[in-house]
């Protein structure tokens, strides 16, 4: 029964990572009606094709009508949803999971378009509701009013200084530093490997390119 409700959990982590992607995709024109489609030949994809993780090794990695490659970037995104949110309700972190769901979302809104909507800043409400203080709203105030003073010249976009913000709001300044050192970290990573005239700091979200933070 255990092992049922872990497959159950760790299927279900997958599913919110495949919706949550189509979501930042199409925002704010969103359809819910749409069939998914192939990326290349714009087929819509049979149901075996959509499931979660196992529908790209069904079909081999590729189109089953233009026989393109499909990323592998999905499956494994999909991996790492259901190991994290099984993760979350193993120990008890289910407090955290809005957090996690917001930056998820900014994180591909990020990766596909290089903004962010922050109307999905409000996914975050309940985890700041659990753990508001004073201390924390008066450190956010001050990391987002101190940030956006010395950021003359736009060498930080808006968008990060409003997430570290909304981090302080949750967590405790030393881990806001060591989320931020996190989230360099893997910009440089990001940098070396798609070798882009700039460097994003808002990923601090690992499932812009295939986990969490």
């Amino acid at each position: 029964m255990e092992l049922f409700l872990q497959v159950t959990v760790f299927i279900l982590g997958a599913c919110i990572i495949s919706f949550l992607k189509v979501i930042a995709q199409d925002y704010p024109n969103i359809n819910y009606t749409r069939r998914s489609r192939c990326d290349y030949c714009h087929r819509i994809l049979q149901w075996y094709e959509i499931i979660p993780i196992i529908g790209y090794f069904i079909v081999h990695g590729k189109c089953s009508g233009c026989k393109n490659q499909i990323d592998f970037y999905n499956p494994l995104q999909e991996f790492a949803g259901g190991t994290f949110l099984l993760l979350n309700v193993q120990f008890g972190t289910l407090n955290y999971l809005p957090l996690f769901l917001m930056l998820i979302i900014l994180g591909f809104s990020d990766a596909f378009y290089g903004y962010i909507y922050p109307i999905f800043y409000l996914l975050a409400l309940p985890t700041v509701i659990w753990h508001f203080s004073t201390v924390h709203l008066l450190a956010a105030v001050i990391i987002y009013l101190t940030l956006l003073l010395l950021n003359n010249h736009s060498l930080i976009g808006l968008g990060d200084i409003e997430i570290m913000a909304l981090l302080a709001l949750i967590f405790d300044l030393n881990d806001v530093l060591r989320i931020t050192i996190l989230a360099c970290f893997l910009c440089i990573i990001q940098f070396l490997f798609n070798k882009k005239d700039h460097i994003d700091l808002f990923p601090i979200s690992l499932f812009q390119q295939a986990s969490s933070i």
